[in-house]
């Protein structure tokens, strides 16, 4: 009896670290196409815009989509492993996308503490784009698409911390974007 109880429980455990990998957010096939943020740094701070617009008209190769329900140093370390990437490929596109409550005022503070080079916006939809189809038990969401939309990877986690353990996966994934 001793033994099946243990089973029971080793095969719960298991199930429930299964279901926590495979939570879902975001597009898999395609992108959801154009939404407006509020660029709150970067080069368009101040103003309201489209980026995946701009990143389309840009003929820009590849770009990555950070939506964010939080705004902490766990994110930052997401932000900067982008960064690199970024910047040592100047035509991959990033913008980090405030949703779900994260306000202005908590991408200045980071900002003014970390000079990221990846814009930081928050979307004009609370919730984010209805057509991205954002879990919202995802804390962070990160898509990774193709110049045309075409999505070649997507991340989903519950935490800011679940994400900062995955920043190099991130950034592999936007350096093979590139290719």
């Amino acid at each position: 009896m001793r033994t099946l109880a243990t089973l029971a429980l080793a095969f719960g455990l298991t199930a429930s670290f299964a279901i926590a990998d495979d939570l879902k957010s975001g597009p898999a096939g395609k992108i959801g196409g154009a939404f407006d943020v509020k660029a709150i740094t970067g080069e368009k701070a101040g103003k309201q815009l489209c980026y995946v617009c701009k990143f389309g008209g840009e003929a820009r190769p590849a770009a990555v989509l950070v939506f964010t329900q939080k705004a902490d140093d766990n994110l930052v370390s997401v932000v900067k492993a982008i960064d690199e990437v970024q910047k040592s490929n100047k035509d991959l596109g990033t913008v980090v996308i405030g949703v779900s409550g994260v306000q202005a005022t908590d991408f200045e503070k980071i900002q003014a503490t970390h000079k990221l080079t990846t814009a930081l916006t928050v979307a004009v939809d609370k919730d984010g784009p209805a057509k991205y189809d954002l879990n919202k038990d995802a804390a962070v969401t990160v898509v990774v698409y193709k110049k045309g939309g075409s999505v070649t990877k997507n991340f989903a986690f519950k935490t800011t911390k679940e994400a900062a353990e995955k920043a190099k996966d991130i950034a592999t994934a936007a350096s093979e974007a590139l290719k």
